[in-house]
């Protein structure tokens, strides 16, 4: 071989090992200890539903024997992953505060003011929706409620009517009382015309009014139940300030729950800031979830459990092409782990009436309680990873793995986290996001041996995918879709970015693929509990290929941040650089 050659060939194996860096699989690295023994425990059913008050019976009918089997459907499918836990359900919102229990009523719902604000529909509601609150718990497997109570008007005798008759019919499917409903938003939408400014102090003061009058409702004493929640701010107050004033310390005895509302951007009063691409970093997420991260440094220091009760992408309804994209449902499950991780005990997402482009799922286009086909939007299929990942009897303890420091590097497309269980230190599961928007590439990712315990070193990986962050319709969890379904009951999914189930050994580590975008749920030591039917297959070797079925190409990759297709190009270059190397 000639001087020159040989100079031709070293020049090109260095380019070749240049590319292979590239192509190198992003390391999923074990944390140097796991989780203290005291971390913050959370269940399978941290994620909840939050439903408006006006519009309920559009989701629950309006008697037992009206129930819709597709909303019976859905939530059996979170109870399934419950790990033996309830259902969270909330019933609230602005409408709950502002309108009144009707003990006579028949009817489940009457609207009353037809020229209201259509962010606040004020209804009379009758004990009728106590019975069948209780009937969907009864067809789901159980459900723990949420209900607010109004704090506008504090000497209002209808709230210790309206508690001590849910009390009484709710029995043990009633979770706690949320005392006040954005109480620091109460001067904004003049609730307080009276005061210039609606401080934390008067809010201890209300609130003292009515849970003086709690203590004598129709049915007796509802606090000696200790299941009272609050503050419940969502936007203007410290949450470290109402805890530090004399509100925690004079109730801390009957105080459930620390309550909070946040949304992390508006539609209130005009399009919002921040397009999909937003909820696409994970770097974001994390600053969101540490709102108020003082305050449940207090809360927990008090031992008192913090709730998100009520939280989606944008207030005031969300917003087309944004709320209802399966970017949205990567970020509903990437937010709800960050919660767990900063300390919160659970999270409801908020649906409301049909139509609204952040709900859950819609109802069909009928009069309340008719039948009809059910839509299922993208923020549902987000609860499912989580429900999933986080299934385990002694509850679960979460990480952020930080994975190429993407909880503060925004230019990362990859994230993760380590599901370790409530009292030991073995990761039941690991959640791995792929945020590059390129359909049809996958990313590799080496899981840390030290994850998979040497008695049983099989996984299972089940994916959450669609084609892009902007679908709205065709995203699979575990080759299982509800796209085109009306009953609640999901579908083999047919669709190109449908991945089906892996299983693999992962003895010493190994190299799982995950497309993008998309979720892999990884279940440490074989298949996750209840799994869905899928038409997944199994593999013995060292890797999972996502995709559907086509070897994906690394095109169109203008993220920078990753590179797709990295076990194939790895193998393909790796025989490239032997033959280059023979010849010199």
């Amino acid at each position: 071989m000639t001087p020159s050659s040989s100079f031709f060939h070293l020049r090109t194996l260095c380019l070749l090992l240049s590319a292979r860096s590239a192509f190198a699989a992003i390391a999923v690295s074990a944390p140097a200890n796991p989780p203290a023994a005291d971390a913050n425990v959370v269940y399978s059913n941290f994620l909840g539903l939050s439903l408006e008050l006006s519009f309920i019976n559009y989701y629950f009918g309006n008697t037992t024997a009206e129930i819709p089997q597709p909303l019976v459907k859905y939530l059996s499918t979170l109870h399934a992953h419950g790990s033996g836990k309830p259902v969270r359900i909330r019933l609230g919102g602005n409408s709950m505060d502002s309108s009144t229990y009707v003990p006579g009523q028949s009817d489940i719902i009457q609207f009353t003011n037809p020229n209201a604000n259509w962010n606040d529909q004020p209804v009379n509601y009758g004990p009728q929706l106590f019975d069948v609150m209780k009937g969907v718990s009864s067809a789901v497997g159980g459900a723990q409620y949420l209900i607010g109570l109004s704090l506008r008007q504090p000497n209002n005798s209808n709230i210790p009517l309206l508690a001590g008759d849910a009390t009484k019919a709710l029995g043990d499917d009633l979770d706690a009382f949320l005392l006040g409903n954005e109480p620091d938003l109460y001067s904004r939408h003049g609730q307080r015309p009276n005061l210039q400014n609606y401080t934390v102090d008067d809010y201890v003061g209300d609130y003292s009014v009515v849970f003086n009058s709690l203590k004598q409702t129709p049915q007796g004493d509802v606090l000696h139940l200790d299941n009272i929640g609050g503050p419940t701010i969502c936007c203007a107050w410290d949450l470290a300030t109402v805890l530090q004033s004399s509100w925690l310390a004079q109730y801390t005895q009957q105080l459930k729950y620390i309550t909070l509302q946040h949304y992390p951007q508006d539609n209130c009063n005009g399009k919002p800031a921040y397009g999909v691409e937003y909820y696409t970093v994970h770097s974001n997420t994390v600053g969101l979830a540490k709102w108020q991260s003082h305050g449940l440094q207090v809360a927990a220091q008090q031992k008192k459990p913090v709730l998100m009760d009520e939280f989606n992408s944008i207030s005031c309804g969300g917003y087309d092409g944004i709320s209802n994209t399966f970017g949205v449902a990567m970020w509903t499950s990437d937010y709800a782990l960050q919660m767990a991780v900063q300390g919160y005990a659970g999270a409801y997402l908020h649906s409301r009436e049909r139509g609204v482009t952040y709900n859950l799922f819609d109802p069909p286009a009928a009069a309340a309680g008719g039948a009809g086909a059910w839509t299922t939007n993208p923020p549902f299929y987000g609860m499912l990873p989580v429900a999933e990942a986080l299934e385990s009897a002694n509850g679960s303890r979460v990480v952020d793995l930080n994975i190429k420091n993407s909880m503060s590097d925004g230019s990362q497309t990859s994230a993760g986290y380590a599901i370790y269980d409530g009292t030991s230190s073995t990761v039941h599961s690991l959640v791995i996001f792929n945020y590059k928007n390129v359909s049809g590439t996958t990313s590799d990712y080496q899981l840390d041996a030290k994850f998979v315990p040497a008695s049983n070193s099989q996984i299972t990986i089940r994916y959450l995918t669609a084609p892009s962050v902007n679908e709205k319709t065709n995203i699979a969890w575990g080759g299982k879709t509800y796209a085109g379904v009306g009953d609640g009951n999901p579908v083999d999914a047919t669709f190109a970015s449908s991945v089906p189930d892996k299983s693999l050994s992962c003895a010493g580590g190994c190299t799982v693929q995950v497309p993008g975008p998309g979720i892999a749920v990884i279940f440490v030591g074989g298949a996750p509990n209840g799994t869905l039917s899928t038409n997944g297959s199994s593999s013995n070797g060292s890797s999972a290929t996502g995709g559907s079925g086509a070897s994906p190409t690394g095109t169109g990759d203008k993220n920078g941040a990753e590179r797709s297709s990295g076990s194939a190009a790895a193998a393909l270059l790796g025989a490239v650089v032997s033959a280059m190397l023979s010849m010199l």
